[in-house]
């Protein structure tokens, strides 16, 4: 007769031994994924403004509407609000005052304050921008209807329609309807020549006409028209170059990106310029740019 095998751990021991072999995968499993103690210390010691200080500390003036991404990295600004900045600002929102600034998400007060001093906005955004809405409101007369307009001038003006030889107008203070009393100026023409008016800020010669694309493509009588044209200088609205950013300076017709951007660079970097000859050391711009851009540019502080 065979003997009962005896079992040498009972079944409490083997359940016991179980969860200890459990708590100890368990514990090597905290202690592998853990922080090191060291890197909880530093945590621990950094306190709120810490690590919301701006990333840099080097300040400079510039406009909400108009400072780039990097200008304002530079000023200390995270991505992320610079983010939430350009964002606002492609959905045409603007900052009116400086005070507007303060609302910027994540902005805190302390680095609002160091901010505050430098920054400049500038009014004629607002009233460019304005101007560029009304333009667009005519932007119906497009080039394809400039050719039947110029032929029903002629016809108008071979007729006698709102024509005087002697009438002699200024360019900076007048208006489509009285441009048509010019010999070949009729609406379209006179609307050409209003609207670069605007662009420039004034002109400062009744030759500046002969800028205008459009007339030149179906070849205007220049020499007809500018007789009858006077241009007074006191009348030209000047560019603030210390005040404005790239968007701004761009968008006249005497200047393209790279030489609004090259421009603005060098001011922000001199802080202030003092008068165009500090231009005459940028490569993208010739004497001639500087003697056309001259009478447009302001350099007040």
């Amino acid at each position: 007769m065979k003997r009962k095998r005896e079992h040498i751990l009972t079944k409490t021991q083997i359940v016991s031994a179980i969860v200890l072999v459990l708590i100890m995968v368990g514990v090597n499993m905290v202690a592998h994924f853990r922080p090191r103690g060291e890197e909880i210390v530093a945590t621990e010691e950094m306190t709120p403004e810490e690590v919301s200080k701006p990333a840099s500390t080097r300040l400079f003036a510039f406009d909400p509407n108009t400072a780039d991404s990097l200008t304002l990295i530079e000023l200390g600004l995270r991505p992320w609000q610079v983010k939430n900045m350009m964002r606002y600002r492609a959905k045409g929102g603007r900052y009116r005052k400086a005070e507007d600034f303060s609302k910027l998400y994540g902005l805190t007060d302390s680095a609002y304050a160091a901010l505050r001093p430098y920054i400049r906005i500038d009014s004629t955004v607002w009233v460019a921008r304005r101007d560029s809405l009304r333009l667009l409101k005519h932007e119906r007369d497009s080039l394809k209807h400039v050719a039947d307009s110029l032929r029903r001038d002629s016809i108008f003006s071979a007729r006698g329609y709102r024509v005087k030889k002697d009438t002699i107008i200024e360019l900076n203070n007048t208006d489509t309807a009285a441009l048509q009393y010019i010999r070949g100026v009729g609406p379209a023409v006179a609307r050409h020549i209003v609207r670069y008016g605007q662009q420039l800020g004034g002109y400062v010669s009744p030759e500046q006409i002969r800028e205008i694309q459009a007339l030149r493509d179906y070849k205007v009588p220049f020499d007809t028209i500018i007789p009858h044209l006077t241009a007074e200088q006191d009348s030209i609205t000047r560019l603030r170059v210390n005040y404005i950013g790239v968007d701004r300076l761009q968008r006249h017709p005497y200047l393209n990106f790279t030489q609004a951007k090259a421009i603005y660079e060098l001011r922000r970097n001199k802080f202030y310029l003092k008068s165009i000859d500090d231009l005459r050391g940028l490569p993208c711009l010739t004497e001639e740019d500087i003697r056309r851009l001259e009478p447009y540019l302001s350099f007040e502080k």
